[in-house]
């Protein structure tokens, strides 16, 4: 898995909750003390990557989704709930939709499946579909200055490619359902309305490839039941399949709400 020059960022919420020390496990911060917390993120990620797919026993092109196809950044959202199904347990899910598109002229030759686009064709592309994610969530250490859990859940890519050489009339489609098994820890630390927290979730699976995410925010608690936060985000994912070959990065500003019931 690459090294990640940003992981010692997650270091921040576990040196504050050493401070709280042993005897206050039990004890909790008001805004932790929730049944159902909601969260809704903007999420302005730049992505780059790679993705190559081949046809009939022959390898296709690797293309560059930037500079081959013209993907343009945007916008997305990324909808969290966490339900804490007693002290120290949580189970989490959450939704982000994925929609990108190039429309440009092809800067070379490149094969996708069964059709070749050529130099100078012009090219229309489209990768939509979601991110799902779903964890159980234990808290091994609860003190009056947050918390550290360890993480185990999934990552689930739904995504449809499709490309269209707009002078040829041809197109190729091709689909990615991929459940992604991960493992992780994630921290929260406190100092009055103010909370830092820090995740990592991921795994490798030797040749066939690896994902990673992580992303570090700080949060301004207007009330125990209200917050807002602002952070940073990265997800990678690098899957291998025999001759196929798909290489994503994502990674950008987090803005959004918190609210604990």
């Amino acid at each position: 898995m690459p090294r990640l020059p940003f992981v010692p960022a997650l270091a921040l919420p576990l040196l504050a909750l050493s401070a709280g020390g042993a005897a206050a496990q039990e004890e909790t911060p008001p805004p932790e003390r929730y049944g159902l917390r909601l969260e809704y993120r903007e999420y302005r990620p730049t992505a780059t990557g790679n993705v190559q797919k081949g046809a009939n026993g022959e390898a296709g092109t690797l293309i560059d989704v930037v500079d081959d196809l013209g993907i343009e950044d945007k916008r997305t959202f990324d909808a969290r709930v966490t339900l804490k199904i007693k002290t120290g347990h949580k189970i989490r899910g959450g939704y982000m939709p994925l929609d990108y598109h190039g429309d440009q002229e092809a800067p070379r030759n490149f094969t996708f499946k069964n059709t070749t686009y050529f130099r100078s064709d012009r090219v229309v592309t489209s990768l939509k579909g979601s991110l799902y994610s779903g964890d159980y969530e234990w808290d091994f250490y609860r003190g009056e200055h947050g918390f550290l859990g360890a993480l185990l859940g999934a990552r689930v890519f739904d995504v449809d490619t499709v490309l269209v050489d707009v002078d040829e009339t041809t197109r190729e489609q091709d689909s990615v359902r991929a459940p992604i098994p991960v493992i992780g820890v994630a921290g929260r630390a406190y100092a009055g309305r103010v909370s830092v927290e820090g995740e990592f979730a991921g795994l490798s699976v030797g040749s066939r490839g690896s994902f990673y995410e992580f992303e570090t925010s700080a949060r301004v608690h207007l009330s125990d039941r209200l917050a807002v936060l602002g952070g940073y985000r990265v997800l990678s994912l690098n899957a291998k399949d025999k001759l196929d070959l798909v290489k994503i990065r994502m990674g950008g500003w987090q803005f959004g709400l918190e609210l604990s019931l």
